[in-house]
């Protein structure tokens, strides 16, 4: 996959997240600052990043350049409290509708190239994590026995819907309870008490 966007800078926090595992002090970061490619061209065609170059003895070395990073008018800047901000104000879940909360985000996509909205706006076509994958359930075949394009995935013929490569027997059980929710729920875990 070809992507324009590659970090030029990171500007970091001084003060540091606690890993919850193993305690390891991370940094997260406030601000990124974005190279983004001419054209939307793959990262390093056109402000190349590398080359190589013979040297005397008739070796190849790599020569890497860092000018790529000064291109002002190619950035495109990144502020992380400023994003989690819009999330949490603005950015519903496509799915339930419910909002952006710590500890459960709406920051699932499920798509590559999405259009942007305003600033103003939330972000469109974002998912919790568990909204995703009922979403993916209703929109999968799960057909006991599909007519698809390929062997066993593609489009299916009998439900219109598209049946992924390599799906299992469990996975196929798994996503055929996922579909029993109904549109726009959530699946809430049960509270039962263990004897």
């Amino acid at each position: 996959m070809h992507d324009p966007l590659t970090v030029a800078f990171e500007i970091r926090r001084p003060w540091p997240k606690k890993r919850d595992k193993n305690g390891w002090r991370y940094w997260p970061a406030l601000v990124t600052v974005w190279h983004r490619e001419p054209g939307s061209r793959d990262s390093g065609e056109v402000c190349k990043h590398h080359s190589r170059v013979q040297d005397r003895d008739g070796k190849w070395q790599w020569k890497f350049h860092h000018g790529w990073r000064f291109h002002i008018h190619h950035w495109r800047i990144q502020v992380h409290p400023l994003q989690e901000l819009r999330r949490r104000l603005l950015t519903r879940c496509t799915w339930c509708g419910g909002r952006h909360r710590k500890g459960d985000a709406v920051n699932v996509s499920q798509q590559w190239n999405r259009r942007r909205g305003h600033w103003w706006q939330g972000e469109m076509g974002l998912y919790h994590r568990d909204c995703s994958s009922i979403a993916h359930a209703h929109r999968s075949c799960l057909c006991e026995d599909p007519i698809t394009d390929h062997e066993g995935y593609g489009s299916c013929a009998r439900c219109g819907r598209f049946r992924a490569y390599g799906l299992k027997p469990e996975n196929l059980a798994h996503m055929r309870d996922l579909r029993q929710i109904p549109t726009g729920a959530r699946s809430r875990p049960t509270t039962e008490s263990c004897p």
